[in-house]
């Protein structure tokens, strides 16, 4: 019985496609930068393969919504996070490092939660720097 070939083909078909999905976090945020913002939560994607707080800033009256990016929800779960642990209506203080070409996104390193709490969304797999212990 010979073993069929199609499930090779189609692996080594769509397996460009999984590399390209993989981003590079240097490309898309500056870690030289580190910034801090504070908001409103609008809304909480608690959901692979980051999770996301959309958070609305006003910065010299103006407000702007934030796209804030976390780890997978399975990591954040093993810090001890929950999806009710930042809900829609929180006011929230993020650290972070922006985007490199859209200054409205972010890669969340901590977050202090109104009671001061702080928790963390940082990865043990590699070093980010954050500007603040170096």
């Amino acid at each position: 019985m010979r073993p069929s070939v199609l499930p090779i083909v189609l692996c080594a078909l769509l397996a460009p496609l999984q590399a390209k999905a993989h981003h590079s976090y240097a490309a898309e945020f500056d870690s030289d930068n580190p910034r801090t913002i504070e908001g409103v939560v609008k809304e909480v994607w608690f959901k692979n393969p980051h999770v996301r707080y959309y958070v609305t800033v006003v910065e010299n009256g103006k407000e702007t919504v934030w796209d804030t990016r976390g780890l997978s929800p399975v990591k954040l779960v093993r810090q001890g996070w929950t999806k009710r642990t930042i809900k829609v209506g929180d006011r929230i203080v993020l650290h972070g490092h922006v985007g490199r070409t859209n200054k409205t996104i972010m890669s969340i390193l901590d977050i202090t939660l109104e009671d001061g709490r702080k928790l963390s969304s940082r990865s043990v797999t590699y070093d980010i720097k954050d500007g603040e212990n170096e």
